[in-house]
């Protein structure tokens, strides 16, 4: 006797029943099928119909011979022998003539179209009444005998096939009930089988977790002790109130508190569990942004500041243990580092201004002595010498006169402002402007101021900018061309024009003034918006060196810029550049172009 494994016995039932289920089902479908196709196979009845069209054909050659041995005009026995002809040859062909021979009448149909060849050759005959109609008569009998014999025999293999179908579909019907009840209870089988295998299931879930908990319980009883003491340990860990690590004699890492992980970024990167000492200090270093001094491994204790990413600053203690392994201590200084960076910024910072002060003073004196001086010397002379000079001679001098206290009043303002601009007191209360109108104020104003017979000035406004919306505060912005204007007039040749060129894109507004002139040198190029610096071509000029770092300054206020954009033998170009604001018909062209591109 075979016996089977415990295990196999358990699905040898399941396996029995998704066999059988699969086997009924796949006979159902078959049995189905089989009847489907038998009741698209309709050739009898496509025979019958065929006979049944034949039989009536013959009658109706046989009234038309009639009508026409009657005088009928209209009674075309020869069309009738056509659709009669046209019947037998569609019975003699395909699946008819298979039916024909299968009855057994093959031997009739060859017949019946011997007669109807017969029939065929004596009709024109009695279309010429040569041939009476008692002798189309005889000749059409036995045609018309054969095809009812043929009739009655079709008529009757159908009822009989009929019946045979049907008895045929009953039989297989009962089957497909028979499989469908089968499949029925196989299903409701495997239904309980898979209720039981679930109920099962979940009592070995449940013996199981039960299992587990009884472990559970064992565990934890046994390891409460060692839990008691982790905690205690972890407790005094994590209240320390700096952060620690702590490595063994061979250098790897041991333990961690949690202060430590709030004090230093990517904390599991740098102190994951067994990294040596010297991989975790070179890591450390590699994350901070700097250190004030090297940790030296080798020394018992060692110090030293780091600055992380954020701005904040951890104070890191290395000390070595008795038993060879090192304890490193991390704590949060970042309130007395930026304090004491704050302070030492702020004395920079007020060096920088003593010095800045002192340069300042210095040279404004001499600015300031060499104009008074100036004048006081030019006016001395007026005194002297006044009846002397003709009246263009005074003007002149009168003029230069003027041109000094207008120096003196630059360098006041200049002062002023430079002043101002270090206290933090000029603000930048930016408005939508048009540049067009600012710049040509501007060159209007140098234009009156020094005539205009001596300053000609080209202003570029690129076809179809009728405005050129800028957000700016109108008096700084006017400071800046001003400067720049005033530059160029001074740095440009003898008769040369200073070309003014306005111009916008998607970043903003830029005005650009240039002047024919001698080039920056390029190592000076870098240095020109720097206080008080003034370059080589400057000899013989007018100045602090003050005006282009305004400028830039009062650029930055208004979120602009002011550049050295070209300098060469031909021209000496700087930008303005200023925030665009966007005017309605702006915004509706973007909108167009968004909708063009789509």
């Amino acid at each position: 006797m075979i016996r089977f494994p415990a295990r196999a016995r358990m699905y040898w039932l399941p396996l029995v029943a998704i066999g059988l289920f699969i086997i009924l089902l796949f006979f159902s479908l078959l049995r189905l099928s089989g009847v489907e196709k038998d009741m698209r196979s309709n050739v009898d009845e496509n025979m019958l119909w065929v006979i049944t069209q034949s039989q009536l054909a013959s009658h109706r050659l046989q009234e038309a011979v009639h009508r026409h041995a009657m005088g009928h005009a209209d009674a075309q026995p020869e069309q009738r022998l056509d659709v009669l002809y046209s019947r037998l040859i569609l019975m003699d062909q395909g699946p008819q003539r298979r039916y024909i021979q299968a009855l057994g009448f093959e031997p009739l149909l060859d017949d019946t179209l011997e007669q109807l060849a017969h029939i065929d050759s004596l009709l024109p005959l009695f279309l010429l009444d040569e041939l009476t109609s008692d002798d189309m008569y005889r000749n059409i009998q036995p045609l018309l005998t054969t095809l009812n014999r043929m009739a009655n025999a079709v008529m009757m293999e159908e009822w009989e096939a009929t019946g045979e179908r049907l008895d045929d579909y009953r039989d297989s019907l009962m089957q497909v009930i028979y499989s469908a009840v089968g499949i029925l209870v196989t299903g409701l089988l495997l239904g309980l089988l898979l209720l039981w295998a679930l109920s099962k299931r979940r009592q070995a879930q449940e013996a199981l977790t039960q299992h587990l908990d009884h472990l559970e319980d064992v565990v934890s009883a046994r390891t409460q002790d060692l839990e008691d003491q982790r905690r205690r340990l972890a407790d005094s860990i994590n209240t320390a109130p700096d952060g620690f690590a702590a490595f063994d004699a061979t250098g790897q890492l041991q333990l961690i508190n949690a202060r430590l992980a709030q004090l230093l970024p990517e904390t599991e990167c740098i102190f994951s569990p067994g990294t040596p000492l010297h991989d975790v200090v070179t890591k450390l270093c590699q994350t901070c942004v700097s250190t004030s001094a090297v940790l030296p491994l080798h020394q018992a204790s060692a110090q030293c500041d780091i600055e992380l990413a954020g701005g904040e600053w951890r104070q890191l203690t290395l000390r070595r243990t008795q038993s060879g392994g090192h304890v490193m201590r991390l704590a949060d200084i970042t309130s007395y580092k930026t304090t004491a960076i704050a302070l030492e910024n702020a004395l920079e910072r007020e060096r920088g201004i003593s010095d800045f002060y002192r340069s300042f003073a210095a040279m404004v004196s001499h600015q300031f002595r060499t104009s008074l001086a100036v004048i006081d010397s030019g006016l001395q002379r007026l005194m002297r010498r006044h009846s002397g000079y003709s009246t263009e001679e005074r003007a002149a001098r009168y003029q230069r006169l003027r041109d000094t206290v207008a120096h003196m009043t630059e360098l006041v303002d200049a002062s002023l402002l430079t002043a101002q601009l270090d206290a933090g007191q000029v603000s930048s209360h930016q408005q939508p402007h048009d540049l067009i109108k600012l710049v040509r104020k501007a060159c209007h104003l140098h234009q009156e101021a020094l005539g205009t017979t001596r300053l000609l000035i080209n202003v570029e406004i690129p076809p179809g900018l009728k405005t050129l919306q800028v957000s700016c505060d109108k008096a700084l912005t006017e400071h800046i061309i001003d400067n720049l204007l005033t530059n160029a007039c001074k740095y440009s040749r003898q008769g040369s024009p200073i070309n003014v060129e306005l111009s916008r894109d998607a970043n903003g507004a830029y005005c650009r003034v240039g002047n024919q002139g001698d080039a920056i040198p390029d190592a000076e190029q870098s240095h020109i918006f720097e206080r008080f610096y003034r370059g080589a071509n400057s000899t013989g000029q007018q100045g602090l060196g003050l005006g282009l770092n305004i400028a830039r300054t009062l650029a930055h206020i208004q979120q602009g810029e002011l550049t050295l954009l070209r300098s060469t033998s031909e021209t000496t170009t700087f930008q303005l550049t200023l925030p665009q604001v966007q005017t309605q018909a702006d915004q509706c062209g973007t909108q167009v172009d968004k909708e063009l591109a789509r």
